[in-house]
């Protein structure tokens, strides 16, 4: 009892105050200008309004957006920002941190030529568009509250662009390869966004079918861990999706219409030969093909070394090799 009493430590305000806030709150200081208005309505711009009033300043409140006019903030009503008339002697400091909504306030000064007054902003995140920005943060959570997914954020991330990309050519999207459906769900709400088409989800719902070589031979069967029913009841309310069940090698040809996309997610070196055979002379130029394990080392060797070969002498043929994992291939459209 001793010890404990002893590592107490009494919560200070500061212990409250966001990182970004003080941040800001330090770069304020530093400043010297007669006036400073905090640009933004948002929690920082509470906060900075409090931290500044207790040091006998007064700072001015003011957005761009005409809904937040007149919210108040400490017994203060934000007012416009084009009432500050464009001062250098005014330091604007943008409060609002989310990335659109800055994006937003920086675009409306450089639209309304408010260039004279001095500007200072921070954040609290790194850059990444997947998690901050719309539409593709909008498409990520309604895709994540469907089904969850084994592949990183990076590559489905991807799969949004790549629909994005194709959504002008004709053609069904294909995934060969869905195991709990989640990364369906990114190209299904993707697809109902960027232009509704119809999609193909399969699956064996078994694990993967023994390989010659095309996988390390103890991933024979593997991701069985999974449920047709489940995946098929994710989708129930899209008229747009088909899944099927079955031994892809025998069921992939179910697709008879033109490809826009196709998403091969399949792993050994038979699904590389059979699928690839079967989607490049259906899709449409402009489409794309997606390989999710090309350079998944060891165990998609063969399928690596497969895809290169097949795509070597195909003069209309772009590949795109990503950093990591994963290669896309789109066909030329002259």
């Amino acid at each position: 009892m001793k010890n404990q009493i002893s590592k107490y430590k009494p919560v200070q305000v500061s212990d409250y105050i966001p990182d970004v806030v003080q941040r800001l709150m330090q770069r304020i200081t530093m400043e010297s200008f007669s006036k400073i208005a905090l640009y933004g309505f948002s929690e920082n711009m509470k906060w900075l309004h409090r931290l500044l009033r207790e040091q006998g300043k007064k700072p001015i409140l003011c957005d761009w957006r005409k809904k937040l006019i007149g919210y108040d903030c400490g017994g203060k009503n934000v007012v416009s920002v084009d009432s500050l008339k464009n001062n250098p002697n005014t330091l604007l400091v943008i409060c609002v941190d989310e990335i659109h909504d800055m994006k937003s306030a920086i675009w409306y000064l450089i639209d309304k030529k408010l260039k004279d007054m001095p500007v200072i902003y921070d954040r609290t995140e790194y850059h990444s568009p997947f998690h901050q920005e719309e539409p593709f943060k909008g498409i990520a959570d309604r895709a994540r509250a469907r089904a969850r997914s084994m592949i990183t954020d990076a590559q489905l991330f991807d799969l949004i662009q790549f629909i994005k990309f194709t959504a002008h050519v004709k053609g069904d999207v294909v995934e060969y390869g869905s195991l709990h459906g989640g990364s369906g769900a990114i190209l299904v709400e993707a697809i109902k966004y960027y232009g509704k088409k119809p999609i193909w989800l399969f699956d064996s719902f078994v694990g993967i079918p023994k390989s010659r070589y095309g996988l390390d031979h103890r991933w024979n069967g593997s991701f069985s861990n999974n449920s047709f029913k489940e995946v098929q009841a994710v989708f129930a309310d899209c008229d747009n999706v088909k899944v099927i069940k079955g031994n892809i090698l025998k069921t992939y040809n179910k697709v008879t219409n033109p490809i826009s996309f196709g998403y091969l997610a399949s792993d050994t070196l038979e699904s590389g030969e059979i699928l690839l055979n079967f989607m490049w002379p259906k899709l449409n130029p402009g489409g794309i093909i997606a390989i999710c394990d090309y350079g998944s080392y060891p165990n998609c060797i063969p399928l690596t070394v497969f895809t290169d070969k097949f795509f070597e002498k195909k003069q209309d043929a772009l590949m795109f090799h990503t950093a990591k994992v994963g290669i896309f291939v789109m066909k030329k459209s002259y």
